[in-house]
């Protein structure tokens, strides 16, 4: 426990006429001739006060004096607080300075911050722990574990490289040998067997000879491989480089890399083995910092699969330079028809570039997200990668999931997309205009982080032994990986076995989650979120402050990457600047104060406010939504807690016998059924954990912060300490685990603290948006009963629906008008087997199972998903 320094004082005063007799008989004896002695005394004492001041906690002054709303003004604001925050460490300081005589030495503290380690991202324990224990094992200590900024460039000793430092870096680069793999494709037997099935398809058509239709066949799959492949230049890449290293420092303030993970990556470089980098995709720029990174650090740089939307004119070729190879958004140009012949052309491209030596990167969401969250993976890449392990193409292969983050995102918003309209097609001019606003615009710090890559044999073979992918087979997983290699889901055949489905879906899950749990996290994501889920009405700085402070404590207990440090109105003014005026606002809010009966004006006071109105609200929630993933097993756990508790909470006597209480296993049972509602929102554990475990967990997490209280009256207070203590230890199974507590009936008390409330309504609000945009979409149901709708027609008229309840006070989030997350309710609605889907000329049209195609069960659907859309009546 922490001692105060009168505590000390007191306890300590035995050692007073020691300490006068040492400097007494120092002073009489040598005449300060041995002054170096004491000052070597003196700066050890001085060393323990420093220790006692950085644990003394100074009381912040919460009064405000500000009487203006500018950024430029706050900032004042922030600095006359900040004085007296300084001015307030000084006094105490010199009170300790003049009681230095009191105090004796004693024995170091333990620092209060925790190191942080030199490297974050492990890879997972028990589906890779070989892969654990590789490549970070000798990573150097004395890395930064804050990063260092790439953008910069350490001159060499010669003249020359002092004076044309970005040149000589460059110019110095190690080149690689990037082979081209056309004519071994075109070679290929099952690319030939491809181009037979399409030219008998030709024949049947068309009615032309074979011989005609085989030609014709060959000179189309010539076309699509010329228009596919990359062309690396060593050449381009360096330009390129030395661009980045000129251009990015005018908009970006610096581009975060840690050393330990690059030093990792040239390990795993030097194993032979193709590298698999695997980024989430927020943006264009994504392309290029991953190779800046590779290229300046010698490390090979990878193909690049890229949206065929890209080949702009000369931006194209430039990135067909980089290693950009180009494929379709849409594989199949005909819905509910396969393009045999292109997906055969992509699948031996991409195992050849392997077989050749290429290092391979893919965005596993398969676009940008569009709303800040992690989208759900595609794995239609990486089963081809599988495929190649598994034919012996490639020996074995090394997964590097990446996360990158902005500050700001560099390719601006997409509101008009998350509001229905047509997104605008990529041209040149628009690509040149994007490039200048860029240039001029400020869009502070991104930083990369290289999760620790695993082996995929390894990944494979641990995933075969999960139960939830081994309960219902027929099959060994083996057998049924040989005999669907041609029936991945890019090679061209109509039937996948759903084992061999369900293993590829379960690793790019793992992807998924480990890239999200390694995401930098931003200054304006934090403060995104605290304005959008706690500070809606508005706040004052100190508020914000506080509120910000805690948020980060407790990012910092889940071991989230924060990208940010230093005083906090520092960070909290960058963060405001960042996001700009469109998406917070600061007003001038008059504050008044009675006397005698009266009111005298006292003073203004800055109120920050987040731009809550449409379509401003939907950007702002992008940056607001990577916090959201840290938390959102607390907010599924309590957002099911007042599903369950609604009734009791709005009953005043209730609320009087401060006794609302809660079973364990409902609470359990209402959180399954809301993970399965959002399930296509994010991604609640690992493959290998169990979901179930993951949500005691969270319970008992949130009563160990009193938020409730477990009610076990046959336990002393040691007993569930040591009961809990033991759970850490214990090696049964996840079932085993869950039965066991499942034979209890374990009840929760729900804490009705002022503080914990506040809480609570915290987490609560954070998954409403979403809460209002399924429950909404599954209300607009009823308008299928009998007929049918074009995807587009149906979003429409669901977004409709939201505006109109959004303007009637009946949705109080803006947000929720978004077309992503109606997107994945109509996804899980099919599912469900709800919905049904049907494809006419490349268009998706929706209608009603027929056990559903009536009005009274489609409401059931919105019951279903209605009764976690509560909000506590006010008193």
């Amino acid at each position: 426990m922490k001692k105060s320094v009168a505590t000390i004082l007191n306890t300590e005063m035995g050692g007073l006429v020691e300490i006068f007799f040492f400097f007494g008989v120092l002073y009489y004896f040598f005449n300060f001739r041995a002054s170096s002695m004491v000052d070597i005394l003196s700066t050890r004492l001085q060393e323990v006060y420093a220790k006692w001041e950085s644990r003394t906690e100074v009381i912040r002054n919460t009064e405000s004096n500000t009487t203006r709303f500018s950024i430029r003004e706050l900032r004042r604001t922030g600095q006359q607080f900040y004085k007296k925050k300084i001015q307030d460490r000084e006094q105490a300081k010199k009170v300790r300075e003049n009681s230095l005589f009191k105090i004796k030495e004693t024995e170091p503290l333990v620092p209060v911050v925790k190191e942080k380690s030199p490297f974050l991202n492990y890879c997972c324990n028990n589906c890779t722990p070989s892969s654990r224990n590789s490549l970070v094992n000798n990573i150097s200590k004395q890395h930064t574990p804050f990063g260092l900024n790439i953008l910069i460039v350490n001159p060499g000793l010669s003249l020359f490289s002092k004076v044309f430092d970005c040149f000589s870096h460059v110019y110095n680069l190690k080149t690689f040998n990037y082979p081209r793999v056309t004519e071994t494709v075109l070679k290929d037997e099952k690319l030939k067997e491809a181009i037979k099935l399409t030219a008998w398809e030709t024949v049947n058509n068309e009615g032309c000879s074979e011989k005609i239709a085989l030609t014709k066949g060959k000179a189309k799959a010539k076309a699509i491989l010329l228009q596919m492949q990359n062309k690396t230049s060593n050449f381009l890449l360096k330009i390129t480089t030395w661009i980045v290293y000129k251009v990015f420092p005018y908009f970006i303030q610096s581009t975060v890399v840690l050393p330990s993970q690059i030093e990792m990556l040239k390990k795993a470089s030097e194993t032979g083995l193709p590298l698999i980098l695997l980024p989430l995709h927020r943006s264009h720029l994504d392309y290029v910092i991953l190779s800046f990174i590779l290229v300046t650090n010698n490390i090979k740089n990878p193909l690049i699969a890229a949206g065929e939307n890209l080949q702009i004119q000369l931006f194209g070729w430039l990135l067909r330079g980089l290693g950009a190879f180009y494929i379709k958004r849409r594989i199949d140009s005909i819905l509910g028809r396969k393009d045999i012949l292109y997906r055969a052309i992509l699948h031996t491209y991409i195992i050849e570039s392997l077989k050749a030596g290429h290092n391979l990167e893919f965005f596993i969401e398969g676009g940008r997200t569009r709303t800040g969250k992690p989208c759900m993976p595609k794995g239609g890449i990486l089963s081809v990668v599988l495929d190649a392990y598994m034919h012996g193409t490639i020996e074995d292969a090394l997964i590097v999931p990446v996360s990158i983050n902005y500050e700001r995102i560099v390719d601006g918003n997409f509101i008009r997309e998350q509001l229905g309209q047509p997104k605008n097609v990529e041209t040149f001019i628009s690509t040149i205009k994007a490039m200048w606003s860029t240039l001029i615009g400020n869009y502070g710090i991104n930083q990369v982080d290289f999760c620790q890559p695993f082996s995929l044999r390894e990944m494979l073979t641990s995933l075969q032994n999960q139960p939830q992918l081994t309960e219902k087979k027929t099959l060994p997983i083996e057998k049924c990986l040989k005999s669907t290699v041609s029936s991945s889901s890019l090679y061209g055949t109509d039937v996948v076995a759903e084992e061999y489905r369900q293993l590829v879906d379960s690793i790019a899950k793992h992807i998924v989650y480990d890239c999200t749990s390694s995401m930098p996290i931003m200054s304006t994501n934090v403060v995104a979120f605290l304005l959008l889920n706690k500070f809606r009405n508005g706040c004052t700085l100190d508020e914000l402050i506080e509120a910000f402070d805690l948020i980060i404590q407790e990012l910092e207990k889940r071991n989230k990457n924060i990208m940010f440090y230093g005083e906090t109105i520092n960070i909290i003014e960058h963060a405001l600047n960042i996001l700009g005026p469109n998406l917070v606002e600061l007003q001038n809010q008059e504050i008044t104060e009675a006397v005698d009966g009266q009111l005298i004006k006292s003073n203004f006071i800055t109120v920050i406010r987040p731009v809550s109105i449409l379509p401003n609200v939907i950007e702002l929630s992008y940056y607001s939504n990577t916090v959201l993933t840290c938390f959102v097993m607390d907010s599924i756990v309590v957002t099911a807690l007042y599903a369950e508790l609604q009734s009791q909470i709005n009953d005043p006597v209730h609320i009087t016998q401060n006794n609302i209480t809660v079973s364990q296993d409902v609470l359990i049972e209402k959180s399954l059924k809301l993970c399965n509602i959002l399930k296509y929102e994010f991604i609640f554990c690992k493959p290998c954990q169990e979901l179930e475990r993951i949500i005691i967990e969270t319970i008992m997490n949130l009563s160990h912060t009193d938020l409730i209280t477990l009610q076990e009256e046959s336990y002393l207070q040691e007993e569930l300490w040591s009961k809990r203590y033991a759970k850490t230890f214990d090696n049964s199974s996840d079932e085993e685990y869950c039965n066991k507590n499942k034979t209890k009936n374990i009840q929760y008390k729900l804490n009705l603290i002022p503080d914990h409330t506040n809480r609570m309504e915290f987490l609560h609000v954070s998954l409403q948006p979403l809460i209002d945009t399924y429950t909404f979409s599954a209300f607009i149901l009823r308008k299928l009963v009998g007929r049918s709708l074009s995807e587009r027609d149906l979003i429409h008229e669901i977004i409709r629906e939201l505006k109109t309840n959004f303007s009637r006070g009946i949705i109080k989030y803006g947000e929720s008008l978004c077309v992503d997350p109606i997107k994945n309710a109509l996804k899980l609605f099919e599912k469900w087997n709800v919905l049904e889907c049907h494809p006419e000329e490349n268009i998706k049209i929706f209608y009603l199972k027929d056990e559903y195609n009536t009005d009274s069960a489609v409401m059931k659907i919105y019951d279903n998903i209605a009764i976690f859309k509560w909000i506590k009546k006010e008193k």
